[in-house]
């Protein structure tokens, strides 16, 4: 990895783990994954985790779906990005009402 500061080295590997709990092939242009790649090569953190949103957001109700938004979200806070973790916090919240409607 680059002489990066420990914070970036951090937020890249949250982001890293989140893209881990989506499926293996996404519903998604091929071009939309490799900026996200491209965005990580480069360190651009806030990039990565926004395309990251866009694409938790085409693939719902997948198994690991709380625990991509939980990555997302810590990486969102290891960014001092509130308005991202927020989001994420929205999403695990539907997350865990559908799963408590259908338990």
């Amino acid at each position: 990895m680059r002489n990066w500061p420990q914070e970036t080295k951090q937020a890249l590997r949250l982001l890293a783990a989140a893209r881990y709990f989506l499926p293996e092939y996404l519903d998604c242009p091929a071009e939309q994954e490799q900026q996200y790649h491209a965005c990580l090569r480069q360190g651009e953190c806030q990039a990565a985790l926004e395309i990251l949103e866009q694409i938790g957001g085409l693939h719902t109700s997948h198994d690991n779906e709380a625990h991509f938004w939980k990555e997302l979200f810590y990486a969102a806070q290891q960014m001092g990005l509130p308005e991202h973790a927020a989001r994420c916090q929205e999403q695990l919240a539907i997350i865990a009402e559908i799963q408590r409607l259908q338990g």
